[in-house]
Order: structure tokens, then C-alpha cells, then sequence
């Protein structure tokens, strides 16, 4: 440890309404580019410098593009955590840290037409139709499996799920805010013209977006408990609930709204409507239970973050209760909510500042996963009930791992900005900014696991090694994480136009 230590750096903001504070710089060829304040010139040398550290590689086979969640060099990492799987989630942040990128852009539609694939397959279909047909059966001991699946092997032309012992490995595969994200994501690319008629005129893309949003109208999203982004059990989650929200409400405001002559917006709202007729979804999928969805989905929305955050709606002594989870942050940016107000952004951000450690930001109080001496306990990464049991049962309390969601916090942060130009949150992005390039590991350092990670690298989250009374960092093994990368690539492209907003004398190039 002592090799590899972290330089503790003070910053002072210029702001004299904002606090000095301390980072822990891991790379000393980092340390160099950290600011109190960033010019436009800084940001632009900060976003050369760091290239390599987020370069996001895809995998082009002749069956589609792909992100994997992790860019393993170790193989045997690889394999035994399956992190080179896909996660939908995953490529869609991918996709949009690529899209923000010029010379990325081809990548970034080959990766999300991808991400659509998967979603018409057949297998995937299936899920959907069963679903529509008997909500129920996501109530089912497999209901999981049953539900639309969110992680497959890019290996697979036909998309197939990880398989252990040659099966499908069993997965929290409930989790509606991936969902929520790809309507979202989808309705943008075809307003902005990325996604043209050609793309969906053939074969089975429109039919899944069809049934897709027939499926989250019919599970009723805005009521359903999901496994969430955590992969975990089952409760109702704000941010799920949010994403979907965002998702159908910018679906009816494409579909009932908008008043745009674009030709291949008006060919993808008349095929999409001949669709829904054709599967006889109109009583699921019509401009009145639509606008009833989304206007349930912003009353949960409102409710919860009145009571707390998360999942407030439990007794506190219940395993399902929680308030602050950085999850809340999708709520902010990606979800693109009209009726979020001021108020409750601001909120958000305060409720996920309680979780923000000296290294990074936790996911939510008391989280097993990868808390201190994980790797050391021979506790597997997947969400078998046998592991997520060992977890709990090896779980040190105040040694949560600490993830890199100060780069998500900092683009929320951005937002924030946006609609009050108060410099305060500015800083609180720049601040944010600082403690995620602070992540970036050193040279030839171990990881939590004993073994060497990659270095000049983004790790998933820092990890904890404890014994007797000594607790040090150490990055997971889980390095580099290509949402981390998309993440701080998105915050940089947004501090760069955000600069020239707050300062123009400050855009000299």
C-alpha cells in the first residue's frame, strides 16, 4: 500500500462561499491537471490528456457492436465475474458518452441499433408477450428469468444469457429502468434524425419497442417492484419508476406533442401506431393510458422523494427501506423529466451527498457488495441467493466500496446549474470533477484482490482491505469500467459548454 499511496491534495475554491476540501489523487500524472478553477482551455487539456483513460473500445462481430461492461485485460477476472458480458444499462451510458463525440458517433448508433437487436429477439419477444398476456407471472418463484432480460453473452449471434454449467445463469433480470432508459434513448435518436426510417422499416425493431412499452403499461411500472440498478431484491424504486416515467412521457410528446414536419419522425409515428394496431395493443398503448402511466408514474415519484428517497414506503425495520441510493441521481441525468422540479433536484443532490466517502460515493448505506476483505472470501459477483447471503454474513460495517458516481454527481450537478446559473453548483461540479480524476489508478498497483489492475485506469469503485484496526483503499478488481469511463466523458463535454455559459471570457479557443 505504501507504494501505491494516495497524494492528499487540498483544494480552495476561488468561491469564498465554498469550503476548502481534500482529494486523494491515486496517479501522480493526474495530479498535474487538477484545478480550483478550470478555464476552457483546462477542461479541453484535461479531456486530451485523458483519452486513453476513457477510451470506450467496442467489439464489432457480424452479429453487432458491443460494449462490454468491463475491459478485463486478466481473463480469468473476465470470466469468473462475467463483467465481459453485456448489460443493456451499461451500453446505453456507452452510447451516450460516444454519441457526445464526433469521430465516436457511427460506434455509438452501431451500438445502440445493437442494443435494439437484442430486444427483438426472439427469446425477448416471447418475454414480452408472456408478460402482456399474464402480469402475474413475474410474481412466480422464476419470475426473474421470466421478466425482459437485460444481460447476454456477446459471444451468442442469437444473444443467449451468461450460462454457468451450460444453462442460463439465473439473474435479477426486473429491472425496468434499463428499460425506461432504452425508450428514451430510442425516441432521441430518432427526433435528432441518428435513426432514420431505414433502420427500423424492416425486420423486428419497431415490433419490440411496440411491445415493449405494451409491457411496461402492463406490469404498471409506476407500482412494480424491481430489482433496480443494483440488481437486487425487489422493492419499489424511485429511480426505476423515474426512468420509465421519462421514457413513455417523451414517447407521448413524440407520438401526441410534437408539431415537427421532420419526414422520418411523421413515417415513424405512423408505423408505430399501425404497429399497435396490428399487435392489438390500443387499449394498453393510446394517448390516454399513456398520459394516465406517466402522470401515476410522477405521482410515486413525488411521494417518495417527500418521504425520503429510494424506497421510503417500507417500515424502517423492513430490508426494502432505504433513502439515500445514488441510484436517485438517474432521476437528474439520464431521465429526462419535465415535471422534476428545482426543488426536488436540489433535493436529490443532498440526499446522495450523505453517501460521498474520501474516495468516492457509496451506492447506498450498509451495501455488501465488495465491502472490505470481498475478494478475500471467496464470494462470487452474481446474484445468487447463496452469495448475496455470504455477503451479508461478511460485511464490515463502514467499509462500503465506493464507487465512481462523482463524475454522475457532478453532471447532475451541471443540470443544476443550467436552470439557476447559481456558480455554487458549478463548483460543486468542478469539486466533483476533481475527486473522479482522483480515481484514475497509478502504475502497477494492486487491486483489491491482491492481483495488479490496470493502471492510468478507471475503477469501478475503491475497495477496502481491513485487518485488526487498519482499513486501506485498494481499486476492484473490477478496472477499467467502461459506465465510468462514459460517465466522466459525459461530465467533461458538459463542463467545456458549461464554461462559456458561466464565463465567456473564459472560452479563449
Amino acid at each position: 500500500y505504501e507504494s501505491q499511496k494516495p497524494v492528499r491534495v487540498t483544494i480552495k475554491p476561488e468561491n469564498i462561499d465554498c469550503k476548502p476540501y481534500d482529494i486523494y489523487v491515486h496517479n501522480p500524472y493526474i495530479e498535474k491537471l487538477i484545478k480550483n478553477r478550470y478555464t476552457y482551455s483546462d477542461i479541453k487539456d484535461v479531456i486530451e490528456k485523458t483519452k486513453s483513460v476513457r477510451n470506450i473500445p467496442v467489439i464489432k462481430k457480424d452479429w453487432g457492436t458491443f460494449i462490454e461492461a468491463a475491459s478485463l485485460t486478466d481473463a480469468e477476472q473476465a470470466n469468473n465475474t462475467n463483467y465481459n458480458a453485456i448489460w443493456l444499462r451499461d451500453s446505453l451510458w456507452g452510447y451516450l458518452a460516444l454519441n457526445a463525440e464526433p469521430s465516436r458517433q457511427a460506434d455509438a448508433k452501431a451500438v445502440l441499433l445493437t442494443m435494439w437487436d437484442y430486444l427483438s429477439s426472439p427469446e425477448q419477444l416471447k418475454r414480452m408477450e408472456n408478460v402482456i398476456k399474464n402480469p402475474s407471472i413475474l410474481d412466480d418463484v422464476d419470475g426473474q428469468m421470466k421478466a425482459v432480460h437485460i444481460r447476454f453473452d456477446s459471444n451468442s449471434p442469437e444473444f443467449e444469457d451468461v450460462l454457468e454449467n451450460g444453462q442460463p445463469q439465473q439473474w435479477t433480470h426486473k429491472q425496468n429502468d434499463a428499460l425506461g432508459l432504452f425508450i428514451d434513448t430510442v425516441i432521441a435518436a430518432i427526433k435528432n434524425e441518428q435513426i432514420q426510417t431505414k433502420d427500423w422499416a424492416e425486420g423486428k425493431r419497431m415490433e419490440s419497442l411496440v411491445k415493449l412499452v405494451a409491457y411496461v403499461q402492463q406490469v404498471h411500472f409506476y407500482k412494480m417492484p424491481d430489482s433496480g440498478m443494483w440488481e437486487e431484491t425487489s422493492r419499489i424504486n424511485t429511480s426505476s419508476i423515474g426512468m420509465v416515467t421519462s421514457g413513455l412521457e417523451n414517447l407521448f410528446n413524440f407520438l401526441y406533442v410534437s408539431r415537427d414536419d421532420n419526414k422520418n419522425s411523421n413515417a415513424f409515428r405512423a408505423k408505430f401506431l399501425e404497429s399497435v394496431k396490428k399487435h392489438k395493443y390500443n387499449k394498453i398503448i393510446n394517448k390516454i393510458n399513456i398520459e394516465t402511466s406517466v402522470n401515476s408514474g410522477y405521482n410515486v415519484i413525488q411521494d417518495q422523494l417527500i418521504l425520503g428517497g429510494e424506497s421510503p414506503a417500507y417500515e424502517k425495520t423492513d430490508e426494502h427501506f432505504r433513502t439515500a441510493d445514488a441510484a436517485l441521481l438517474s432521476l437528474i441525468y439520464p431521465a429526462n423529466l419535465s415535471r422534476l422540479s428545482l426543488s426536488q433536484k436540489q433535493k436529490i443532490l443532498n440526499i446522495v451527498k450523505e453517501l460521498e466517502g474520501y474516495y468516492g460515493i457509496k451506492r447506498y448505506e450498509n451495501d455488501n457488495y465488495q465491502s472490505a476483505n470481498f475478494w478475500f472470501n471467496g464470494i462470487k459477483t452474481d446474484t445468487d441467493n447463496s452469495s448475496v447471503q455470504k455477503r451479508r454474513e461478511n460485511f464490515l460495517a463502514g467499509t462500503e466500496a465506493q464507487w465512481f458516481f462523482d463524475s454522475w454527481y457532478g453532471i447532475a450537478a451541471l443540470k443544476i446549474f443550467h436552470e439557476t446559473r447559481d456558480s455554487l453548483y458549478f463548483e460543486e461540479a468542478t469539486k466533483h470533477l476533481n475527486r473522479s480524476l482522483a480515481q484514475i489508478t497509478g502504475y502497477h498497483v494492486f487491486g483489491a484482490d491482491g492481483k495488479y489492475v490496470a493502471s492510468l485506469a478507471l475503477p469501478e469503485s475503491y475497495n477496502f482491505l481491513k485487518k485488526d484496526s487498519i482499513t486501506k483503499e485498494f481499486p476492484s478488481p473490477i478496472t477499467p469500467l467502461n459506465w465510468a469511463k462514459a460517465s466522466l466523458t459525459i461530465l467533461l463535454g458538459n463542463m467545456m459548454i458549461d464554461i462559456t455559459k458561466l464565463d465567456p471570457a473564459n472560452a479563449n479557443d
